[in-house]
């Protein structure tokens, strides 16, 4: 049986402590620059690597309806963090899964630890009600024993953690949507001493780009008020069925797939928070708090879309126009709180 604890020794005798995240790429992400020695909060950590975005994908299909995306593309957090804190990284994927576990192997038994992205379908650490087809899901293996692979995943897990060898190679290679391909990936050197601050501006900016400037109409706000209006139309245009599953995508990748809406959105006011610490701007505290009250409606959005799809009823009837309304109000707020966000960076340069 396995004995759950929150500090492993690794293959080479460090010492590696599990902690919990919210989020499993930036989770993770985290822990490995403090395995390094960096230690960079989950917050920090999403908003230098610029995670927070809008996205609506109807060319990418996900049983069979286009992805809505709350986040930056699986993998940027990690990439955009390392180049902006001037780390060296190794990331790779493979066409072999026999490759891929021994490359695995190869690199846990020299002591250091790797993220794999995997499939939670496959892990049977997972509880079973909770599993679905998501080839998204990142933890880091630590170390090879005989029940198969320690691991310690920071967003599922409060401790360590023993996932099979038959488990890890099925989840790291499953087939299917946004397939992982054995992805495993880890800092192999962290400049202990970054400049915080500008990595900080830098990620700012970048989500501020991300989320107002980009002409194509399905991203940033331009793309929360897309989807909005096409929410609002559903019920006539589909049917009141369809609308209601079409609907419930939407809602499953903003709630469960990722963190979503609601929760990145509290991440990002978190790191606002942090920002305005290390800056000592009150401007940033302000935008931190206005970003939190984004969440809540957001949020807000969820709940009545729920009740939609269950056909419940609060003391108002919920509609397909409250719904949408809710969105194009975050669209409106999310657009003033970038060009603040624009305006205030543009001091912290002076």
């Amino acid at each position: 049986m396995t004995t759950s604890v929150t500090t492993e020794t690794l293959a080479n005798g460090r010492t590696y402590t599990h902690r919990t995240a919210a989020h499993c790429e930036t989770g993770v992400t985290s822990a490995l620059f403090f395995d390094k020695g960096l230690n960079l909060s989950e917050p920090m950590i999403f908003g230098i690597g610029s995670g927070i975005f809008f996205g609506h994908l109807p060319f990418i299909k996900w049983t069979g309806l286009p992805i809505t995306t709350f986040r930056s593309m699986p993998g940027l957090v990690f990439k955009k963090t390392a180049k902006r804190l001037n780390a060296k990284i190794y990331r790779k994927r493979f066409h072999s899964p026999q490759k891929g576990m021994d490359e695995l192997r190869c690199v846990i038994r020299t002591g250091q630890i790797a993220a794999v992205t995997t499939n939670v379908y496959w892990l049977s650490f997972f509880p079973r009600r909770a599993r679905f087809n998501f080839s998204g899901h990142n933890f880091i293996v630590l170390y090879e024993n005989e029940n198969g692979f320690r691991i310690s995943d920071p967003t599922l897990l409060e401790y360590t953690t023993d996932c099979s060898a038959y488990d890890m190679e099925r989840a790291r290679f499953a087939r299917g949507p946004m397939e992982a391909r054995g992805l495993m990936y880890y800092p192999i050197y962290v400049n202990p001493n970054p400049d915080i601050r500008k990595a900080c501006i830098t990620g700012m900016l970048d989500t501020c780009n991300q989320m107002l400037k980009i002409p194509i109409p399905l991203f940033g706000v331009k793309g929360m008020r897309y989807v909005a209006r096409k929410i609002i139309k559903w019920p006539e245009k589909l049917g009141y069925v369809e609308a209601c599953r079409q609907l419930a995508h939407i809602l499953r990748f903003q709630e469960e797939m990722g963190t979503g809406g609601a929760g990145f959105r509290y991440i990002f006011a978190a790191f606002l928070q942090e920002a305005s610490e290390l800056f000592g701007s009150k401007e940033l505290n302000e935008l931190s708090n206005e970003m939190t009250v984004i969440g809540d409606t957001w949020r807000e959005f969820a709940v009545v879309s729920s009740r939609i799809i269950k056909q419940r009823k609060s003391k108002r009837e919920e509609t397909f126009d409250k719904a949408g309304g809710l969105m194009l109000i975050c669209a409106g707020k999310e657009e003033q709180l970038f060009k603040d966000l624009r305006d205030v960076i543009s001091t912290l340069k002076t």
